[in-house]
């Protein structure tokens, strides 16, 4: 049983700097500040879920009180629920001082909430065919029975 909650641990923390490494990668290579802050929202989250899940096996493997498990079960929660957050409100105040992306949205909500027309590119999961007609008007015999306002049939 040691060496299974053993490889267990070195799986946690193997994940974790995995995470950390990627996220840093991540960091160095996104061409705009928000690549940069999912990045590092990466490294925040992911990688001390593993480490302190290895943590978390540590503790009951070698009899450690309840009180660490507990408070590192704590952590867990408070980094899943808080990171999140905390890089939506970065990435919105980036917005709100005029840091855009180096390409644009394609759906761009942040526009509205600060009273500008918003952007939305205009995408469906529609065949190509139709899709590349979804923009043209309605052809009178596909309409079936619409009429048009102040029209008889």
């Amino acid at each position: 049983m040691t060496t299974v909650i053993l490889a267990a641990m070195a799986v946690f923390l193997a994940a974790g700097l995995f995470f950390a490494l990627a996220g840093t990668v991540g960091i160095l290579r996104m061409p705009d500040v928000y690549g940069r802050l999912q990045a590092s929202t990466c490294i925040a989250t992911l990688s001390t879920f593993c480490a302190a899940a290895a943590g978390i096996l540590y503790a009951v493997h070698t009899g450690m009180s309840a009180g660490t498990v507990v408070k590192l079960v704590l952590l867990v929660l408070l980094i899943l629920c808080t990171n999140p957050i905390a890089n939506h409100a970065l990435c919105k105040a980036a917005y709100r001082i005029g840091i855009r992306p180096a390409r644009d949205f394609v759906i761009d909500d942040y526009r509205e909430d600060f009273g500008e027309q918003a952007y939305t590119e205009v995408t469906a999961d529609l065949p190509d065919e139709q899709f590349d007609r979804a923009n043209e008007p309605i052809p009178a015999e596909e309409e079936g029975e619409i009429v048009p306002e102040g029209g008889e049939q």
